[in-house]
Order: C-alpha cells, then structure tokens, then sequence
C-alpha cells in the first residue's frame, strides 16, 4: 500500500503533517488509448484540518487492455510490443520545459505496480467553470503553437508512428468499415449525409500513401499528440492557462499535427455543431501560427500539416460505425448528426489539399 503521509507533506511542503483521514473515489473517464487503467481522486485532511488531494491514474501495457482479445493473434502480440504504454509517465519524469501558457501537473509519484503496470499521482487540477469559447481555442492552440516551436525535430523523417497508426487502425479497419453498403443505408448515416460523402472518403481513403508520403517531407516538431479539449485543462486558480495531461505519442510529427485533436475532441462527443467547426478551424491555425511566431519559427508548413494529418487521423473515423448497432435515441441520433457533419468538413479539407 502507497505511504499516504510522505506525499501529503510533499503536497503541503510541510514536514510535520499528519493524515487524519483519507477517502477514495472513483473518477469518471474514458479510456482513451490501450494503455489507460483506472483513474480515481484520494483525498483528505492532515490532524490540523488541512485539506489535500490527488489524483491517480493507472496506465499500463497493452497485453491489459481488456479488448486486447478482439486483436488478431499475430497483430496482437506485435501490437503489444509496439504500443508506448509508458509515454505519459515519461513525459512528466523529463520534466519538459514548458512554453508560456502550458504546464504539466505536478507529479508526486510513480508508483510501480510490477508486471507493466504503473500508477501516477498527480496533482488534482480544480477545472475553471465554464465551456469552449473561441477565446479558449485560440489560447489553445497558441500554447500548443509554442510548445512545437520550443520542440523542433530535425530530419529525416519515417513519421514510424503515425504509419502505424493509420495502416493497423484506419486502413485496416476504418476504411473498410466505412465500404459497408449497409454503413449507408442505416438510418442513422442515411438521414444526415450528403450523396457525395461516401465517394468523398473513398477518394481520400485511396491517397492515404500519398498523404503519409507528404506529411513525412513536411518540417517536423515533438508535440502533446493527444491535445483534445478534454487533455488540456483550465484551473480554476489560474483560467489563464492549460495543465496538459494525457499525453500522446513522442515520435516527431508534422508541424500542426495538435491542431486535429483540438479541432476534433469535443466534436467526438457531439459538443460541437458542424457549423461551428470553420470559425475553429481558422481560430485555432492561425493562433497556432502566433504561437509559432513567439519561438521565432517560420510557420510556412503549418495548413499543410495540420490538414494532412487531421485527414489521416480523422476523416475516416468521424462517422462512429461501431455504434450503428445501438439502440437508437435521440441523443445517439443528434450524435450522428454532428459526428456526418464532422465527416463531411474534413473530407472537404482534404479534398482541398
């Protein structure tokens, strides 16, 4: 069992701390990525009345994922042995220098669970109130801007990750999901898509090699690589900042790579109206681009990155085919609604390039 009481001192930066009382609940959260266990708050007061708290995350290797079974047994094993389970515990030891805007949490411990599994205790970050404004985007996407201008990565590049990710998850399965005749006949993609969508994705679907040749000639930086709404947090100490968590991969990537993710988290929750997403769109390349800009690095590249990469990453899975089999609602069908629309604006970007 973790010492609770060395941690509460370190948290309180007081040596003569006592724990009078410790409670422990669980956290709601979507794992996101094969590597996410439990997420779950440990809170308390010291014999003085002081209030302390943490939140721990539980992350582990791929052979735990619990739709592990669902692999194909030649992919699975290489998917195990290939999958960075590890990341977000290595980017918050490398304490990273962070660009104005931008900071990690603050980490107390990583505990070692033995057999490839870890728990981080992080700092709980109170939330500031309030939604995604324009405003916040753009702060966003400044910071993010910063942190790929403060990173960049020299050359050449294999984008190794990034093909693997777009080989084993959208060419292999969400491609040939989205050729299902019965996709787009279902009700729920019929009613909400344009005549044009499935030859759109299907046109897309076939430059895939020549999108990933493009995005590897492309300048690369290190980045969040998972820098959704929902990875950047606002605390409510300090509204003017994000504490980014959930960190994704740490291969270099195409400069404005973050910018899809920003663009696309709340949209997969159906948070977002399609009509909404090409004020976004602009807010977040251009602050990127001023993000750039504070670092002194030309930002030439950034649409074409940004673009080529959100297609390669997006496009083919913004309809949610895994869920036409649900029993439907009205929130599941204003969920298609928005995540068609989704569809449609990226393939219209993509079409563009």
């Amino acid at each position: 069992m973790t010492p609770i009481t060395p941690l509460v001192r370190k948290y309180l930066d007081d040596e003569r701390a006592e724990v009078a009382s410790v409670r422990v609940e669980t956290m709601d959260h979507a794992a996101g990525t094969p590597s996410s266990g439990g997420l779950r708050r440990v809170s308390g007061t010291t014999t003085c009345g002081r209030p302390w708290s943490f939140v721990v995350k539980s992350i582990h290797s791929a052979r735990h994922w619990p739709h592990i079974d669902s692999l194909p047994e030649p992919f699975r094993t290489e998917f195990i042995g290939e999958f960075p389970w590890r990341t977000e515990a290595d980017v918050y030891t490398a304490r990273l220098r962070m660009p104005a805007g931008l900071r990690l949490p603050r980490l107390f411990l990583v505990e070692d669970l033995g057999d490839d599994r870890l728990d981080l205790w992080l700092e709980d970050v109170r939330p500031a109130p309030g939604g995604w404004d324009l405003t916040r985007y753009a702060g966003a996407a400044r910071a993010l801007g910063r942190l790929a201008g403060l990173r960049p990565a020299g050359g050449p590049h294999t984008d190794t990750a990034l093909r693997i990710y777009v080989t084993k998850r959208i060419m292999n399965h969400a491609v040939p999901a989205l050729l299902e005749p019965a996709v787009w006949r279902h009700p729920l993609v019929a009613s909400h898509a344009d005549p044009l969508l499935q030859m759109d994705l299907d046109a897309l679907a076939r430059r895939i090699p020549a999108l990933l040749a493009a995005a590897a000639s492309l300048p690369h930086t290190m980045a969040h690589g998972d820098a959704s709404p929902q990875n950047l947090m606002v605390p409510a100490d300090a509204p003017d900042e994000f504490v980014a968590i959930d960190w994704g991969w740490q291969d270099p990537v195409p400069i404005g790579f973050d910018l899809g993710q920003l663009l696309v988290g709340l949209a997969h929750l159906g948070a977002t109206e399609p009509g909404e997403l090409p004020v976004i769109h602009r807010t977040i390349q251009e602050a990127y681009t001023r993000g750039l800009a504070d670092e002194g690095v030309a930002s030439d590249h950034v649409a074409a990155g940004y673009v080529t990469t959100l297609v390669l990453r997006s496009a083919f899975t913004a309809i949610p085919v895994e869920r036409l089999g649900d029993p439907v609602t009205d929130g599941l069908q204003d969920l298609f609604r928005k995540r068609v629309g989704l569809a449609r604006f990226i393939a219209d970007l993509g079409l563009a390039l």
